[in-house]
């Protein structure tokens, strides 16, 4: 067996895809590639999908150069893996993939992956030899008793809760503190003077129209309307403008969605103002681009400098130290009910459904936005449960 580890490229169609290659030669593996392109690609899995499977599958393939394993040979003389070395692939899991051994114990400790993981790396793992030993034309009953001792090594994974905890959206004080943090020349700002506006129109996009981070990073400017004051949420898979390998993609549903006046002067400002200074930025029309100096200066925001943009607001204050840019699409959520809830004219929980659902790119009737309401939901019922215990005390008074 060979060492080796994954690299995520784009084809010339525009498709984003991950292969596990020798490490030593760059060549792909035959079997691990055949796997992920039959098995993984071809059931139109994302590339984070494929990317992780073909991570667990060098994750496999490393653990048997380490002990000196063939597989395919193991598998054809029907040696399978033994006891003890499933055991020790189960440990092998548990390790992060980067893991230097230099580090001191009690680091190597709090740096193992969490129990999803695990459960993720080993089932893919049994998946791979299962459809390994068909391939090398063996029996089912050859392979089935390793793969389900492989599966039974898996760690339990709880189910989460499908209560949504009022912590899920931002509450007032924490919607000031966010807009102080991020309004331009604060001295809380932790940005530096030439992203600060950049920034705090993500967090106004975020905030103002509850869209997920994949649908901001895919603005393009003609995306925007400046003349009708609206924005178009586009699906743009495997794009070839997009020189991002790590693609953000849009998970919902085409809309339009309408936006402020202030919001529309903000985006006019950066568009023509700031983002136009970056010589690269010429050459695709996606909104937000890198300003820091170097080869991607002009070049499209990228996921993990987007995330780096949430995790320095999040170090500012404890007001927003769980911030993430999801729980401002809940608390776009939670302030819409509120919204609705205030009109003079009742609107039935079927149309306010279908509103939602229509404005977050929620397919009708998929009974997501129900899971966003929740918080209002609750609290509502909270308020009501409350005025009824007052009712109670009274009759309790005697009053």
């Amino acid at each position: 067996m060979k060492k080796t580890s994954i690299n995520t490229f784009i084809m010339s169609s525009g498709e984003r895809f991950c292969l596990v290659l020798d490490k030593k030669t760059g060549v792909p593996l035959f079997h691990p590639t055949l796997y992920i392109t039959t098995q993984v690609r071809n059931q139109s899995d994302s590339i984070s999908t494929v990317e992780l499977v073909a991570g667990a599958i060098s994750l496999f393939c490393n653990f048997l150069f380490d002990r000196n394993i063939d597989i395919e040979e193991r598998l054809r003389t029907g040696k399978n893996l033994a006891i003890h070395e499933i055991d020790a692939l189960r440990d092998y899991c548990e390790r992060k993939v980067r893991l230097r051994k230099s580090l001191p114990y009690d680091i190597q400790k709090a740096r193992l992956v969490n129990s999803a993981t695990r459960h993720f790396r080993l089932t893919h793992i049994a998946s791979y030899l299962s459809w390994l030993g068909e391939r090398l034309n063996l029996k089912q009953s050859n392979t089935s008793e390793m793969v389900e001792r492989i599966k039974q090594r898996r760690p339990k994974i709880k189910r989460r809760s499908r209560r949504y905890k009022q912590d899920r959206s931002l509450d007032e004080k924490q919607i000031a503190s966010l807009l102080e943090i991020t309004m331009p020349g604060s001295t809380l700002n932790p940005f530096k003077n030439n992203v600060q506006v950049r920034n705090r129109i993500i967090i106004l996009i975020l905030y103002s129209l509850g869209i997920r981070s994949g649908e901001l990073l895919n603005i393009r400017i003609t995306d925007i309307n400046f003349r009708d004051s609206s924005l178009a949420i586009r699906r743009r898979a495997d794009d070839k403008a997009d020189p991002r390998i790590k693609q953000p993609l849009v998970k919902t549903q085409e809309r339009k969605l309408s936006l402020s006046a202030p919001l529309v002067k903000e985006l006019h400002n950066y568009i023509t103002n700031i983002r136009r200074h970056f010589k690269k930025s010429r050459k695709h029309e996606y909104l937000f681009v890198t300003h820091k100096s170097g080869p991607t200066q002009g070049m499209p925001l990228s996921s993990m400098a987007y995330h780096k943009i949430i995790d320095s607001i999040r170090n500012v204050a404890p007001e927003v130290n769980r911030l993430t840019g999801h729980k401002l699409r809940h608390t776009w959520n939670y302030e819409f009910s509120k919204k609705l809830d205030a009109m003079p004219d009742p609107i039935s929980e079927a149309e306010q459904e279908e509103m939602r659902s229509s404005l977050m790119g929620w397919t009708q009737g998929s009974k997501t936005a129900q899971i966003y309401n929740r918080r209002f939901i609750e609290n509502k019922a909270q308020t009501v449960a409350l005025a009824l215990q007052e009712v109670i005390n009274k009759k309790g008074d005697g009053k």
